[in-house]
């Protein structure tokens, strides 16, 4: 079943977002002007957010629906939300589908892949990874995407040079570090003219 309207949903879900869904952030000029050691929260702005939209197929049954609902297919507007507490909301169509407090890695790769979990499914989003993971997940992510893009796009007959580079590149991890070259990684001259 088709059922899309972007404008009306992404409106809706970052008014909802805004107003009520996303955790509040600390207003320190609201303490100072009450005067007031305690913390005070204010509503978060559209300028702190982050939002992405997508079309999601979703199962009735990720939607959460009971019967016979829950063996249809709809393609809905799917719209995520990330607040500056770094929390993140997940909405189909106009209804939040979940609030994830402290979204993983794993939240952002189904976010980029614009395949969002089923309700049912959310707790697998929840938890912080911890901060190595983190950060080499990101940085290399983030590399590779971009090596990728450059590769395909420009030079696709380079990919088996890349793709050997980069195996040189991990073995340096899979055993202790005095066993390889401080070099592995370096593209060696005879390289281009193997591939």
């Amino acid at each position: 079943m088709f059922n899309r309207d972007p404008i009306r949903s992404l409106s809706w879900a970052l008014q909802r977002a805004l107003e009520h869904d996303l955790l509040s952030v600390d207003s320190p000029v609201a303490s100072d002007l009450l005067g007031t050691q305690r913390s005070i929260g204010r509503r978060p702005r559209e300028d702190e957010c982050d939002v992405v939209l997508f079309g999601q197929v979703w199962s009735g049954e990720a939607l959460g629906y009971r019967k016979a609902d829950a063996e249809l297919h709809f393609e809905q507007d799917t719209t995520v939300v990330v607040g500056p507490a770094q929390d993140a909301c997940v909405y189909v169509s106009t209804q939040l589908l979940y609030h994830v407090n402290h979204p993983n890695r794993r939240f952002f790769q189904d976010l980029t892949a614009h395949s969002m979990a089923a309700k049912a499914d959310a707790g697998a989003y929840e938890g912080r990874d911890d901060p190595v993971t983190e950060a080499v997940d990101i940085e290399v992510g983030a590399m590779l995407a971009r090596l990728h893009a450059q590769v395909t796009s420009a030079e696709p007959q380079r990919a088996p040079l890349v793709a050997s580079f980069l195996h040189r590149c991990a073995a340096r991890f899979e055993g202790p570090a005095h066993e390889f070259e401080s070099d592995a990684c370096t593209l060696f001259a005879g390289d281009e003219h193997r591939h």
